[in-house]
C-alpha cells in the first residue's frame, strides 16, 4: 500500500479526493491516465444539484437553521476509503456494489467539504427510510433498495429534473402512469411519499423480474432501460456497473457513484461522526377547501405565509393554481386567518390577474417575482425539460404559464416564459438579429456569459466570486448575508450547475 505521507508535494485535489489510484498512477508515470482520472472527479464532485435542490426546502431551512444555533464544535473524522469496495459489499446483500475513482470522490466530497448537506441528508432519510422499508418488505424485496432515493432526488419530494422526472423516486411520466399515479397540469402524485413509494417498488420488481439480475435491475430503474440497452449495445453485452454507466447519457452518468458514496456514509455515519440533523415528519396543519379557485401567489402575500412553506405543505399541487374544492393546506391556524382574510385573499387575486391588462401590448408583462415574459416558438429538437434548462425555469412553471396538460409541444408552438431583464434583452436582441426565425439551430439563449458585466445592475451592487471546487450555490450562498442560491441563479442567469473556475456576480445587502 502507497504511504500518502511520504510525498513532499500534495496537489490539493489529492487531498480533497483521496483516491490511492490516483497517487499510483502519478508513482507510474501514467500522466494521461492520473489527469483523465482528475477530470472525472472534478466533473463528478460538481453533480451536487439533488442534495442543493434538498438545502433550499422549508423544512430543511428550518432545520439546519436550528440544528446550527444550537450545535457546538466537534470532532469531524476523515474518511477512509480503503478497501471501499469490500466495505460496501459488507452494508448491502441486496444488490451488487462497487468502487471507482468517481465513488471515492463523492465519499470525500460529503464526507467532509460538504458534511453539512450529507447531515441534512440523513435525516431525511431517517423521516421515509421506514417507509420505504415497509413497502419493499410488503413486496417481498431487500431493504437495502431504501437507499435508491438518496442517489435520485436526496431525500426530496419536491425534486424534478430537466427531463421530466419527479418526486421522491423521480419517476418519468410514463412510468408513473403505467403504475397508477395520477398527473395533470395542476396535481403530481409522483410527489405523495407513500402512493410513489408503491409505484416505484412495484417498478423496480417487475425490473428485477424482467432482467433476472439485480445490477441490471437497478441500472435500469436508476438511469432507465434505454441506456441499459444502449450501453450493453456498446460493450458488447456487458452486464457490470463499472463497464456500463460510463456509457450512459451525462445526466444519468452520476447517479450510482453516488448511490455507492451515500450508502457507505450511511453505515458508517456513527463511527465517522456525521450526526443526522434531526427533520420533523411534517408540520402542524390545517386543511380547507374552497369554491372558487385560488392562487398560492395571492394566499402567500396576503397571509404573509413565504411560498416555500406552502410548497413544502402542498407537495401534490404542482403551478399557482389551486382548484376550486381541491384540498389545500396551511399552517396551524391558518384556517382562522384564511376565513377572516378571504375578500382580501380575492381582491389580491384579481389584482395579480388584472396586470397584464393594465400594460402596453408590446411592452413586458411582469410577474410578482420580476420576471419578464417572452414568446419562445418551438423548434425542432426542442423538449420541455431542454427548454426549461435553457431560460433556469421549472418544467411545472412552463406547463402552469401555457396551461398545458401533457409535456407534448410540437414545432412552431408558442410558449409563454417568464425570464429575468438580462435574459430577456439578449432574447431580444437574438430575435433582431435574425436568428430566432431562421431555418438553423434551435433558439440560441444562453443561460450563462461568463465574465460579461450586464448593464441593468451598477456594479458597486455586486461583489465577485470564483468557483473552487467542490463549492455549491447553496454553500456559496451561505457565505453572504441576505442571499440565497435562487438569488444567485437570477443575478447571474445560470442553473444550479457550476463548475471550478466560473465567476459568480453576488449582490450586496442592502
Amino acid at each position: 500500500m502507497l504511504n500518502s505521507s511520504a510525498w513532499r508535494i500534495e496537489p490539493p485535489f489529492v487531498r480533497s479526493c483521496s483516491c490511492e489510484p490516483l497517487l499510483y498512477a502519478v508513482r507510474m508515470r501514467l500522466i494521461p491516465t492520473f489527469l483523465f482520472a482528475i477530470t472525472s472527479c472534478a466533473a463528478m464532485a460538481q453533480s451536487t444539484w439533488r442534495v442543493d435542490s434538498l438545502m433550499t426546502t422549508w423544512p430543511v431551512r428550518l432545520a439546519v437553521a436550528d440544528a446550527r444555533h444550537g450545535s457546538t464544535p466537534g470532532v469531524i473524522r476523515a474518511v477512509d476509503t480503503r478497501n471501499l469496495h469490500t466495505q460496501l459489499q459488507h452494508v448491502v446483500t441486496g444488490f451488487p456494489a462497487f468502487a471507482d475513482s468517481g465513488v471515492v470522490c463523492y465519499v470525500d466530497l460529503y464526507g467532509e467539504p460538504k458534511r453539512e448537506e450529507f447531515r441534512a441528508l440523513l435525516g431525511m432519510a431517517q423521516v421515509y427510510f421506514p417507509m420505504i422499508e415497509g413497502e419493499l418488505v410488503r413486496q417481498g424485496l431487500s431493504k437495502d433498495f431504501k437507499y435508491l432515493p438518496m442517489a435520485l432526488s436526496a431525500m426530496n419530494t419536491l425534486a424534478g429534473s430537466s427531463n421530466g422526472e419527479a418526486g421522491l423516486w423521480m419517476l418519468s411520466y410514463p412510468v408513473a402512469v403505467r403504475y397508477g399515479l395520477n398527473i395533470t397540469a395542476d396535481r403530481d402524485e409522483r410527489r405523495d411519499t407513500r402512493l410513489s413509494t408503491m409505484a416505484a417498488v412495484s417498478y423496480l420488481k417487475d425490473l428485477l423480474a424482467r432482467y433476472h439480475d439485480p445490477a441490471l435491475a437497478v441500472m435500469a430503474f436508476t438511469c432507465g432501460p434505454a441506456n441499459v440497452t444502449r450501453a450493453q449495445g456498446r460493450t458488447s453485452g456487458a452486464t457490470d456497473y463499472r463497464t456500463l454507466y460510463p456509457q450512459f447519457t451525462e445526466g444519468s452518468r452520476d447517479v450510482l457513484p453516488l448511490l455507492m458514496a451515500f450508502i457507505h456514509l450511511s453505515a458508517h455515519a456513527k463511527e465517522l461522526g456525521i450526526a443526522p440533523i434531526p427533520m420533523l415528519p411534517a408540520e402542524a396543519a390545517d386543511t380547507l377547501r374552497s369554491d372558487r379557485e385560488l392562487r398560492f401567489s395571492a394566499v402567500s402575500r396576503t397571509l404573509g405565509v413565504e411560498m416555500g412553506r406552502l410548497r413544502a405543505l402542498n407537495p401534490l399541487l404542482c403551478g399557482d393554481r389551486i382548484p376550486r374544492l381541491e384540498a389545500f393546506v396551511l399552517p396551524r391556524g391558518g384556517r382562522a386567518q384564511f376565513e377572516a382574510l378571504a375578500d382580501s385573499v380575492l381582491r389580491e387575486q384579481q389584482r395579480l390577474a388584472a396586470i397584464p391588462a393594465i400594460v402596453p401590448a408590446q411592452a413586458a408583462v411582469r410577474t410578482i417575482n420580476g420576471r419578464e415574459a417572452i414568446n419562445y416558438r418551438v423548434r425542432s429538437g426542442d423538449y420541455l425539460g431542454h427548454i426549461a434548462m435553457r431560460f433556469g425555469v421549472k418544467v411545472s412553471q412552463i406547463k402552469s404559464w401555457n396551461h398545458m396538460r401533457s409535456d407534448r409541444i410540437d414545432i412552431g408552438d408558442k410558449l409563454v416564459i417568464y425570464v429575468t431583464a438580462s435574459q430577456r434583452d439578449r432574447y431580444d436582441r437574438h430575435k433582431a438579429g435574425g436568428t430566432e426565425g431562421s431555418e438553423g439551430p434551435t433558439n440560441q439563449v444562453p443561460i450563462v456569459k461568463e465574465n460579461v458585466v450586464r448593464a441593468q445592475t451598477p456594479l458597486s451592487e455586486f461583489t465577485w466570486y470564483t468557483v473552487q471546487s467542490g463549492d455549491s450555490l447553496y454553500g456559496i450562498a451561505q457565505r453572504f448575508p441576505g442571499v440565497d442560491a435562487k438569488r444567485l441563479m437570477e443575478v447571474n442567469g445560470i442553473t444550479a450547475d457550476i463548475k471550478p473556475g466560473q465567476r459568480l456576480k453576488i449582490p450586496l445587502q442592502q
